[in-house]
């Protein structure tokens, strides 16, 4: 220590062999005085607290250790690395820096002649320093205007799309359409595997079934669900209620359509997707399935989109490709065959890498539902701090400020009250 990784003296014991010679070694080792198993996570705890670790990147090394994708273990590496952890750092110290100007303000403007510039909101960023006489002009950022900046700061953050929770936890793609179009079929050629059962019977399935996918380098939480249409029976009626529920839910819609039913103009696809009903705002690719039975007259689907899609096309998804512009994008596919899957694929590739974006680039993204709900609560305060700033209430602002920051400690675990103190007596020079 402190060089190891949980900051204490340690030693490591590769053992070599199969399984006996592992069990020998921890039996003996067991032996020893004192010694004991470790408890689940407790290396990291240790890493933890002793400040190896903040907690963004012990759940980082979290995701790293359970990532199945390329890009999953990209995402979790950075975070592990402390990109995540530097950025609420930053903001943290931001407010840090904010909270003890205006504490000093309210306990030392009377006695020490820290005046009201300090705190004034302006367009610059940088006001006239007039604590210290020694220090140069710009030297203090005003109050009002660093948190204004900070609150859309951290606003842009959390509108991110949920791309760091989507990579994470892998993006939800529901399977829906009519009975019969090929939807289990469908689930089976992208998993390489009989996961469902095929039937030429209408109505075979009838709860959700799940597989997770590796698509690009992207995780994909894949459901096949129910075929979508007036049921008699009542067990096929709940399976469709299942179905219509795990939709509602869906990141993305695969929307399979039978090609031989289905007219390829934007007026027959836009109705034939509205009819399934998927989210407001979802993304959707519509997948025209049984192209072997078109005998090669079945028309292009890459054709029918440079045409324009009509308004009812354009209400049930957002535009992810650019065959298409402005509606879902579309590819004929054979699940008999297995013509036209690697274009099913690659459309795929294309929505996961526009869901979740590409986890080396920008600013690291949020990956836990946590750190959203501290962010949120962060958020309000700031805003909450403008309207006692507006009624003039000095106090309750700093309290505002007060709970932002603690908000943001506990993302990382950090949260402490020295920090403050420091800074005001390093910036306002107070009781010298």
């Amino acid at each position: 220590g402190p060089h190891s990784f949980t900051g204490e003296d340690c030693a490591e014991l590769h053992v070599h062999g199969g399984p006996a010679v592992v069990s020998g070694v921890l039996r003996d080792l067991g032996r020893l005085p004192g010694l004991r198993p470790a408890e689940p996570g407790e290396f990291t705890r240790r890493a933890f607290a002793h400040g190896k670790l903040d907690l963004t990147a012990a759940e980082g090394l979290r995701d790293l250790i359970g990532a199945e994708t390329e890009a999953q273990r990209r995402q979790a590496l950075r975070q592990m690395e402390g990109d995540l952890g530097q950025l609420y750092q930053r903001w943290s110290h931001t407010l840090t820096q904010a909270l003890a100007h205006l504490e000093a303000y309210i306990d030392f403007s009377e006695d020490d002649n820290v005046e009201e510039e300090v705190l004034a909101q302006g367009e610059d960023l940088l006001s006239p320093c007039h604590v210290c006489p020694g220090m140069t002009s710009g030297c203090v950022p005003t109050v009002d205007v660093t948190v204004r900046a900070l609150e859309q700061e951290i606003q842009g953050h959390l509108r991110d799309g949920r791309r760091g929770e989507l990579l994470r936890g892998g993006v939800r793609a529901v399977i829906a359409g009519a009975p019969n179009v090929g939807k289990s079929s469908l689930l089976n050629l992208l998993c390489r595997r009989p996961a469902a059962i095929v039937s030429p019977t209408a109505g075979t399935t009838r709860d959700v079934l799940e597989v997770a996918l590796d698509i690009g380098g992207y995780p994909l939480v894949l459901s096949d669900t129910a075929g979508l249409r007036e049921a008699t029976d009542p067990v096929e009626r709940e399976g469709v209620t299942r179905a219509r529920a795990r939709l509602c839910q869906a990141d993305l819609v695969l929307a399979v359509l039978d090609a031989t039913l289905v007219s390829p103009t934007p007026v027959a696809l836009g109705a034939a997707l509205a009819a399934l009903e998927p989210p407001p705002d979802t993304p959707c690719v519509l997948v025209l399935n049984k192209a072997d039975l078109l005998g090669g007259h079945g028309g292009s689907p890459s054709a029918t989109c440079a045409q324009g899609p009509p308004a009812t096309l354009l209400s049930c998804g957002g535009s992810l490709s650019a065959t298409c512009a402005q509606g879902p994008p579309a590819t004929l596919l054979s699940c008999k065959t297995g013509e036209g899957l690697e274009s099913l694929l690659e459309l795929l590739a294309q929505q996961l890498a526009q869901l979740c974006g590409n986890p080396l680039l920008g600013s690291p993204s949020l990956t836990q539902s946590r750190h959203s709900r501290h962010l949120g609560v962060c958020a309000a305060a700031l805003a909450r701090f403008r309207d006692s700033r507006d009624s003039g209430d000095l106090a309750v602002a700093a309290e505002q400020l007060r709970v932002a920051r603690r908000e943001l400690g506990r993302i990382t675990g950090h949260v402490g009250a020295e920090d403050v103190l420091d800074i005001i007596f390093r910036d306002f020079c107070v009781g010298k």
